[in-house]
């Protein structure tokens, strides 16, 4: 992928946890690397994304906001210029701060991040109360949030319960999403929604009016004690392959790597 790099983009700023900080304010510099493809360009500068805008967007960003730290600020900013700036796919950015209060000598403390589009794929499932209205309820916050992008949605099938048998059937589905959320924001987007649908703990594979899952992130893989992507039994369930594979019939694992018509026949 082509990139565009912005270096030393200095603007005076009020960040920072002293009081000082926030009422004498300091010099800072932003670094931007941002990723695209230019090779459609065709010498039109509609075509592309004019640097210059980035670096005046990110200096009256950094000067019309006051943050406490850092890594909020540059969390926040790569946000802003993503959502502003449709045909960046990456973002990387780094802030220094050359005069922070550091009770030591040294020569600058910088924070650096790196920030992407990513495809994800989210099931869906529902078995108490208006199940369709709860399942719907998902599209609605994806809607409402800047940060995560309806693509595709499969239909809604009824399937038995999975794991424990004696509870209402379910109503499944599948949604496709572009986002920039990492996928720990993403599954706090997910748990978000499920309690806005009054999801309540109960047994294990139990009765729920909201489960959201992250199928998959891009081709990424985390095993986090609280988050596993892939999900670990996606492989194992016909209820998420199969709205899976309508909206996304050539799905390929990024672990296993079968297409998604291999795992459906090997459940079969």
């Amino acid at each position: 992928m082509d990139s565009i790099k912005i270096d030393g983009i200095e603007f005076y700023g009020y960040h920072g946890v002293l009081e000082s900080e926030k009422t004498l304010g300091q010099m800072f510099s932003v670094n931007c690397e941002f990723f695209m493809d230019t090779s459609r360009t065709y010498d039109d500068i509609e075509n592309t994304v004019n640097y210059a805008d980035v670096a005046v967007d990110i200096r009256e960003f950094c000067e019309n906001n006051r943050y406490d730290l850092l890594e909020v600020l540059c969390n926040d900013l790569s946000k802003y210029i993503l959502c502003k700036y449709d045909k960046i796919c990456e973002l990387k950015l780094s802030i220094e701060k050359p005069h922070a209060p550091i009770p030591t000598k040294f020569s600058n403390v910088s924070i650096n991040i790196h920030r992407k589009r990513v495809i994800a794929y989210l099931a869906i499932g529902s078995n108490l109360g208006d199940r369709e209205n709860f399942l719907s309820m998902v599209f609605d916050e994806i809607q409402k949030c800047s940060y995560i992008k309806e693509i595709k949605r499969s239909s809604f099938i009824e399937t038995i319960p999975y794991g424990v048998e004696d509870q209402p059937d379910f109503l499944n589905g599948a949604v496709k999403v572009e986002t920039i959320f990492t996928p720990f924001e993403l599954l706090d987007f997910c748990k978000n929604t499920e309690r806005l649908a009054g999801r309540k703990a109960t047994r294990r594979w139990g009765e729920r009016t909201l489960d959201v899952d992250i199928i998959s992130y891009g081709d990424e893989v985390v095993n986090d004690e609280n988050l596993k992507i892939p999900h670990v039994e996606m492989h194992l369930r016909d209820f998420v392959l199969k709205p899976l594979f309508e909206i996304e019939p050539y799905y390929y694992h990024p672990v296993s790597k079968k297409y998604i018509r291999e795992m459906l026949m090997e459940i079969k």
